[in-house]
């Protein structure tokens, strides 16, 4: 394989266990138990009443990521101004579920918005990476997502400079699982089909996408997200250093 498309968020990056610790321990502060569960559950279905909710869904941006993004991309000032209305009414509507301090929604809103700025790389991915430079593979980096949120993401994480390429959805206006934007990164190297191989944790998205643009496919176990029959990737891994025998197919 020449051309490595990589997804960002939960195959590099740990993205849903730290907004789940975050509430957690914003939960146990405040004197309950069950705040991960709420606000997730309220966040989307609040997500899905905004004006603006088919272009998320098109590109990738999820309930959970409208909690902490700064929406700083010129042409998303409707947005900011959309955004802590929302972020209130989270947490005030999971607080009163749960029995809780209603009153104190503004407090963690706030607090789970700069909190959450977290960027913690899986332990094998500077492993990861280098051996798959060593052995003459191309990584490109696909995600969806707003821009700023998805930036800041890989600036935070120490992967800034790791990507000849970098395709985030919410620039290019094409989002996983369109096959276009897979066919993008192919068309950009001159890289053949049978050349490339798409790694993701998403089998909806990643995996999806992948087999609608006829490249190879290796489905990362991340442990939150289960494997979808629809989609059957080439490989299951755990651990990213797993897929790197497809170098030598």
């Amino acid at each position: 394989m020449k051309l490595w498309l990589l997804d960002l968020d939960d195959t590099l990056l740990v993205d849903h266990r730290v907004s789940e610790e975050i509430l957690g321990r914003l939960g146990q502060e405040a004197g309950m138990e069950g705040l991960p569960q709420a606000v997730r559950r309220k966040a989307e279905e609040f997500f899905r009443q905004a004006p603006f909710y088919p272009w998320a869904e098109r590109i990738g941006h999820s309930a959970l990521e409208a909690l902490w993004a700064r929406y700083s991309t010129p042409g998303l000032e409707a947005l900011a101004e959309w955004a802590w209305p929302f972020r209130e009414r989270v947490f005030r509507e999971s607080l009163l579920e749960l029995g809780g301090p209603g009153e104190r929604a503004r407090e963690l809103a706030e607090a789970f918005f700069w909190e959450r700025r977290r960027y913690p790389l899986f332990p094998e991915v500077p492993e990861f990476l280098e051996a798959l430079g060593a052995r003459g593979g191309i990584p490109v980096l696909l995600t969806n997502g707003v821009p700023d949120l998805q930036r800041e993401k890989l600036v935070g994480a120490g992967l800034g400079e790791a990507f000849p390429l970098t395709l985030v959805s919410g620039e290019v206006g094409l989002g996983k699982p369109d096959p276009r934007l897979f066919r993008m990164a192919l068309c950009a190297f001159g890289v053949g089909q049978e050349e490339a191989v798409m790694v993701g944790d998403n089998p909806e998205r990643d995996i999806k996408g992948a087999l609608s643009a006829g490249i190879r496919a290796v489905w990362v176990d991340r442990g939150h997200r289960p494997k979808d029959p629809r989609y059957p990737a080439h490989l299951e891994v755990q651990d990213l250093r797993e897929a790197l025998a497809l170098l030598e197919t």
